[in-house]
């Protein structure tokens, strides 16, 4: 197993000192699942790399977004985000930084989706939500001197899963998103994979964590054999241009790497952008990991570029 970068190491290590529970213990109860959000809450606030900017909110809308304005606009393109946290935990203002982050960095309008979390509202209302949160944002473009005939997409960890379903519905409906970047994404419900069993535990996500917000988000669904939870297993020719990153001490590692496999099986343009000394959930680690900050860069340019072509 590759050594953990040394700033995410002592992360780890002040966390455990502390100790941090695993970050969705508890969750079996209602009171659990409260204390889980604020503790994943409070988190990102310790370690993200604070907002540039507030963004312009709206909730008296189909579903609640959060539009994150660029420092300076560089591209039409409307990019609409889905934050992670296991369909369970995250959104709001908790997830500002890394939105307005991407803003930035791209110089697009983002559009970052509130939608709705499990186990109060369990599969499929999230990816319903980012639907038609993706379908406002198209028809209000104009409002922020957007294209609507260019839209991209964006997410990490469960948000990623999301907005490879969105895309994957506009595919079908003939009108392809211009790219999307898949920041650690759980692609199959249905695959077993070695990273879970190397790098299921003591390394920020752990396996434990993995069955507890599957199991929160699905309730009595069966996955088997279904694309919206499983893009993966999903035809997937004909989607644009895709950037899949990977953590290496993730247990979501393989699953990325092989979206990233299979997109590229079925003639898509796909990026897989490995960071093996990473782990789960670094887009929340760039004010106190300079590895995360870089990679976060690093795809966000390449990402600028797909939005610009």
């Amino acid at each position: 197993m590759t050594a953990a970068d040394p700033d995410v190491a002592a992360l780890l290590a002040r966390w455990s000192e502390r100790g941090e529970p695993a970050m969705f213990a508890g969750t079996d109860t209602d009171e659990g699942i409260a204390a889980a959000r604020e503790r994943f809450a409070a988190l990102m606030r310790e370690t993200v790399r604070p907002a540039s900017a507030a963004p312009e909110v709206h909730v008296d809308v189909p579903v609640p977004v959060r539009v994150h304005r660029p420092a300076e606009r560089t591209t039409a393109t409307l990019v609409v985000f889905a934050h992670g946290g296991g369909w369970v935990l995250g959104g709001g203002e908790v997830y500002d930084p890394v939105a307005q982050r991407l803003a930035d960095d791209t110089g697009a309008v983002v559009v970052a989706i509130d939608y709705r979390l499990a186990p109060e509202h369990r599969f499929p209302k999230p990816l319903h939500d980012v639907l038609e949160g993706l379908a406002w944002a198209i028809d209000h473009a104009a409002d922020w001197d957007a294209d609507p005939a260019r839209v991209a997409l964006a997410g990490d960890s469960a948000g990623a899963n999301l907005v490879a379903g969105a895309a994957l519905a506009r595919r079908d409906r003939h009108e392809p998103v211009v790219g999307t970047l898949l920041v650690y994404p759980p692609p199959d419900f249905e695959g077993r994979y070695a990273s879970v069993r190397e790098n299921g535990e003591g390394l920020f996500l752990t396996a434990r964590d993995v069955v507890a917000c599957s199991k929160l988000y699905l309730g009595s669904a069966n996955p088997k054999g279904d694309i919206r939870l499983s893009p993966l297993r999903a035809d997937l020719a004909g989607l644009g241009p895709t950037i899949v990153a990977t953590a290496g001490l993730d247990p979501l590692r393989d699953a990325g790497a092989a979206f990233a496999g299979a997109l590229t099986a079925a003639g898509v343009d796909a990026r897989l952008r490995e960071h093996p000394a990473l782990v789960h959930g670094f887009l929340g680690f760039t004010g106190v990991v300079p590895a995360a900050d870089e990679a976060v860069a690093a795809l966000h340019r390449e990402f600028a570029a797909l939005l610009a072509a």
